[in-house]
């Protein structure tokens, strides 16, 4: 490869190793090095999964990583040209290895054989380009099995919020930028050098309407977090797929809440009838704990988590020692929080220790006046998810033409992604679906949902529990507010 190229290879790879990939900017790195280096002949493919155009970067890094290892690297001895070699190291190697990363994931349990097969890879890969890394400042080579912790955890980040976070609108796509940046921060390398265990405990707080995904962006956050590799044992300190610790806050009283969080002694409530570990002790330092409707916990559990949040410091309901949580905390609500610390409902000093890091999800409606073909990828996602795989595409495509047929047009649907499963369920089952009130709620929408006809006093007291539980968010809140029973709500709801 002429000089003239590989510096221009150079410095588009190190712009594009540490780059986000949902980002707009990854897509335009990609086509600048495809149109400045011209397509390949025969486009180097080590992965099916990749798309042609990636296909043609990765041949290209290879063309460039081996005109550099025979001997191109001695005319680049600038500290830049260091880190950009160093770079292209770190893309080629990891991209070499995604088909293991990928099984390591997909193993429902820690293969120690596999953990240490996949090490000796990347100190084999580190040894190999060793003339393009003893230039680098980075930190991220100087340990192999940092190095491998890196490697997984930013292959388990990419699987997360690809499968999970579904659809290719603008918003959606804009939510997947916001979530990865709540992962691994802006700056991606320094994240991995020396960022990486502060920031994977900041607090996150994810704010968003009534079913709209949030507890899965919590999930996608929780089961991307950084898990070291201990190179002697071959196993990872922590395995992923149990970290994620969710609690509802809002289906619990106020005594359930504290012993769920922190745990109680034998006999120290009524009904405590042995020692229990409440969840803070149990996550780990690598558990990530989901504090689902955060603005419905009173005062008194605020200050509690306020002292996990300042210093980790927690202590079980009739105990006298102190424990300390050293994991992540994500709370979410579709409340307006500035409003409840205006008007008492949260502490000041608690909203604040929470809100560093905010992502806001988005309505369906959003998603589909956007762009409303995302219907069909949301239903397909809920279909293989209940379903699976297996005859998911032909369930879906039933589904959204039943949608089609008896949604009102522009239908703002209230209930977001949970109103658009318990939809997907209905149809399968009764092949019928009756949708929600618009939000837009005149006499005129409800009576043109319902066919034409005169509302029944059955489908008001519907309409009036499911609004109240869209705005609530719990049913013990609505119930509260229309003063009826919790059971009474839960049936009008799902009705």
């Amino acid at each position: 490869m002429d000089k003239l190229r590989l510096d221009f290879l150079l410095e588009s790879i190190h712009l594009l190793a540490f780059v986000n990939p949902f980002a707009e900017q990854r897509d335009e790195i990609e086509g600048t090095i495809i149109r400045q280096m011209g397509g390949a002949e025969r486009p180097w493919i080590r992965n099916s999964k990749f798309t042609n155009e990636f296909n043609q970067v990765l041949y290209w890094v290879e063309q460039g990583e081996q005109s550099l290892l025979s001997g191109m690297a001695k005319g680049y001895e600038s500290a830049v040209r260091a880190e950009q070699m160093a770079s292209l190291a770190y893309f080629s190697l990891y991209h070499e290895l995604v088909d293991d990363l990928d099984d390591l994931i997909e193993s429902e349990e820690s293969d120690l054989t596999a953990n240490r097969k996949l090490f000796k890879k990347i100190e084999s890969g580190i040894k190999q380009r060793r003339p393009l890394i003893s230039g680098g400042r980075s930190a991220i080579w100087e340990k192999p099995e940092h190095l491998f912790a890196c490697f997984y955890q930013l292959r388990r980040a990419f699987h997360c919020l690809f499968n999970e976070i579904v659809g290719w609108s603008e918003p959606v796509r804009a939510l997947r930028v916001r979530v990865w940046e709540s992962v691994f921060t802006k700056d991606m390398l320094s994240y991995q050098q020396w960022m990486h265990e502060s920031v994977g405990r900041f607090p996150t707080l994810i704010l968003g309407p009534t079913g709209s995904g949030k507890e899965i962006v919590a999930r996608a956050i929780g089961l991307s977090r950084f898990i070291p590799y201990d190179p002697s044992s071959g196993q990872f300190a922590s395995n992923p797929k149990k970290s994620f610790c969710p609690v509802n806050l809002s289906a619990l009283t106020e005594t359930l809440i504290e012993s769920e969080l922190f745990g109680h002694r034998k006999g120290s409530f009524t009904g405590a009838m042995r020692d229990r570990a409440g969840i803070f002790k149990t996550a780990g330092q690598y558990g990530t704990v989901f504090l689902d409707e955060i603005g419905e916990v009173p005062e008194s559990i605020q200050v509690k988590l306020l002292r996990i949040l300042q210093s980790g410091e927690f202590q079980a309901i009739g105990g006298d020692t102190p424990s300390f949580y050293e994991g992540k905390i994500i709370a979410a609500t579709h409340r307006d929080l500035g409003e409840q610390v205006r008007n008492g409902g949260m502490r000041e000093d608690f909203f604040y220790r929470l809100c560093g890091d905010q992502v806001t999800t988005i309505g369906l409606q959003d998603i589909l006046s956007s762009s409303p073909k995302e219907i069909v990828n949301s239903v397909h996602y809920i279909c293989t998810k209940l379903f699976g795989s297996d005859g998911a595409k032909e369930l879906s495509s039933k589904v959204v033409n039943k949608l089609e047929s008896v949604l009102p047009s522009h239908y703002s649907w209230p209930g977001n992604f949970r109103e658009l499963e318990q939809a997907v369920r209905n149809i399968i089952v009764h092949d019928e679906f009756v949708p929600l009130v618009n939000t837009y709620g005149n006499d005129e929408d409800i009576e043109g949902i319902y066919g034409g006809s005169q509302v029944t006093l059955s489908q008001w007291n519907k309409i009036y529990a499911r609004k109240a539980y869209q705005n609530t968010g719990s049913y013990r809140e609505a119930a509260r507010r229309l003063d009826a029973d919790q059971r009474t709500i839960k049936k009008l709801v799902a009705g």
